[in-house]
């Protein structure tokens, strides 16, 4: 693939800058028209769409609506609704794509174009191509940005996806729970506290006042603290932290402790084992996942297939292989029996399901997970030399997987925009895993020119 203007997650950058602008957003609405023509056979296609509460998110789907009515298509405008909402409203409805106007955790000043199919899962890598060689192709000519556009009212959508959240899960589950909640001042503000207090917590709220400006500053799941100086005031039996589209979950425990991505994956696995609602007994992760969750599973009887980075990695293998859970430690986690793409509320209720069949605290149940100790670096090197043609570094690979066997890994590779080398390293102990690591930058020194 050469994308231009799509990234690992769809279209984002600074706003106003020439990575993203309302020009771009026009465009990218004429190109979601198209692509639905020409590949997806829709004569008048309808795309879901929905923002996160940047200020900039008005007038970017403002600018996408443009180009989407300019071309003949309908836009359904949920308002501002979580990222997992757009892709539930794309389920659905009879849209044929979603749009997600977000930059998820990043400051007020990015912002992005996210896309989802109209299955609710995020684009194949053919669909993506063809969408961002169609944001190349067509031209922001015509474009008035003080034009007014027809929108579809969708709202009732995220409704529907509150309640279908709350329909999810047994009736007053959180009855006697008391919840500390971040919301980013994000897009997750209203619906996750609604979700909450229905299903009967005793909910303490933080960051549910976005203004425009305000979302991910100092709060959300990429800041910790913030739920931090709820804890030092009060006593909870655990704490939720959402990013700004609410895509990814951070969870706390009873003494106000941040809880490993890779524990709540464990928890949910061995949970949903033990109801026996995991097919394959397997849990979906990525390359990147600390061999610690393999061996927290293992003696479960549960399995982890792994895929490359990214939660539409995810997803995809599970829809393909009948799996129903899925996730990575970044929060990211695909509860199959409801999402298709990451979703930070129904992670939440999930766990707090769990939490509740276990009998024990948040503390306790993620116990089971202890991550191996890992080395990860980056080094800038003069030329990507395929790795096949990398003898010392081959022959090193071979070299230490036979002697970790299930003891350790080693995850080797270049970076997809960078000239760098990625070296990672992981075993059971911190000797092994700093003698490994300097065997093998040994040998990339040997084959590879480093500056």
């Amino acid at each position: 693939m050469s994308l231009k203007h799509f990234g690992t997650d769809g279209i984002r950058g600074q706003y106003g800058s020439a990575v993203l602008n309302d020009e771009i957003a026009y465009r990218a609405g004429k190109a979601a028209v198209r692509v639905a023509r020409e590949r997806l056979s829709a004569s008048d296609p309808l795309i879901v769409v929905g923002r996160d509460t940047r200020v900039s998110g008005v007038a970017l789907l403002k600018a996408f609506a443009a180009g989407v009515v300019g071309e003949g298509g309908t836009v359904l405008d949920l308002g501002v609704a979580p990222t997992p909402c757009v892709a539930f409203a794309a389920r659905v409805s009879d849209a044929v794509l979603a749009c997600s106007i977000t930059a998820s955790h990043n400051p007020a000043c990015d912002n992005g174009i996210k896309f989802f199919e109209g299955s609710g899962v995020k684009p194949s890598e053919a669909l993506e191509q063809a969408l961002d060689d169609a944001v190349g192709d067509v031209s922001a000519n015509g474009f008035d940005a003080g034009a007014e556009v027809s929108l579809e009212d969708g709202s009732s959508l995220r409704h529907r996806y509150q309640e279908a959240v709350i329909a999810a899960f047994p009736p007053k589950l959180l009855v006697g729970k008391r919840v500390a909640m971040d919301c980013a001042n994000g897009a997750m503000s209203e619906i996750a506290p609604a979700v909450f207090r229905e299903l009967g917590a005793d909910l303490v709220v933080v960051a549910d006042q976005p203004d425009g400006t305000n979302i991910n500053a100092g709060v959300g799941s990429e800041c910790p603290e913030s739920l931090g100086a709820l804890y030092s005031v009060g006593d909870y039996d655990y704490g939720f932290a959402f990013d700004g589209d609410g895509d990814r979950l951070v969870m706390f425990d009873e003494r106000g402790e941040k809880i490993a991505g890779e524990a709540l994956l464990a928890s949910l696995a061995i949970d949903a084992k033990d109801r026996s609602e995991l097919p394959g007994d397997t849990l979906v992760t990525t390359v990147q996942s600390n061999l610690g969750l393999d061996a927290a599973l293992k003696g479960r009887g549960i399995k982890t297939e792994r895929t490359d980075v990214g939660d539409k990695h995810i997803a995809r293998l599970m829809l393909r292989d009948g799996y129903q859970l899925g996730g990575e430690e970044s929060g990211h986690l695909v509860v199959g029996k409801f999402a298709v793409t990451g979703d930070g509320l129904v992670a939440a209720v999930a766990m707090a399901d769990a939490v509740g069949r276990s009998g024990a605290g948040v503390s306790s149940l993620a116990s089971v997970y202890a991550a191996f100790p890992q080395i990860s670096k980056a080094f800038r090197i003069v030329e990507k030399t395929p790795l096949p043609e990398c003898p010392k570094i081959a022959a090193c690979i071979e070299k230490l997987d036979s002697e970790f066997g299930e003891d350790g890994r080693l995850l080797v590779r270049y970076s997809g925009t960078e000239p760098k080398i990625r070296l990672l390293v992981e075993a059971r102990t911190d000797a092994a895993v700093k003698a490994a690591f300097d065997e093998l930058l040994a040998a990339v020194e040997a084959d590879l020119e480093l500056v």
